[in-house]
């Protein structure tokens, strides 16, 4: 064979090793997403406490996952989604204070108001 096709041939054997490389990633991610969305809604519908939202996030997604953004993407996803069925409602003064309540210790329960703030504060910095 020439020089020129075992190139190709190395160049195509690592360029599907990294597509597959980035599916496999995206698939897990993906999949933390799904695992992840029903216990945050029943939280914030008041079917479930901090302590056992913490238990089950740690034990299905693994502390990777919650130390990241995507875990903070769907905390806030969810809240979102509580706060529009509270003003389906037409009460949601009384609803958005308990959300606002349970967001906050869930940020708390977490880590993420402390990793937020202070990265805010490195990209002022910079």
């Amino acid at each position: 064979m020439d020089r020129q096709v075992v190139f190709q041939i190395v160049c195509a054997v690592c360029a599907t090793a990294v597509v597959i490389g980035f599916l496999a990633h995206r698939h897990r991610q993906d999949r933390h997403r799904r695992l992840i969305q029903d216990p945050l809604d029943a939280y914030f519908a008041g079917e479930m406490e901090i302590g056992q939202l913490g238990l089950r996030a740690r034990e299905t997604v693994g502390r990777r996952f919650l130390g990241g953004n995507e875990f903070f993407a769907e905390a806030v996803a969810a809240f979102q989604r509580a706060v529009d069925a509270a003003r389906a409602k037409k009460r949601p003064g009384q609803d958005e204070d308990k959300l606002m309540r349970l967001l906050a210790t869930l940020r708390n329960e977490f880590g993420l108001t402390e990793r937020y703030k202070n990265e805010g504060w490195k990209a002022g910095r910079e």
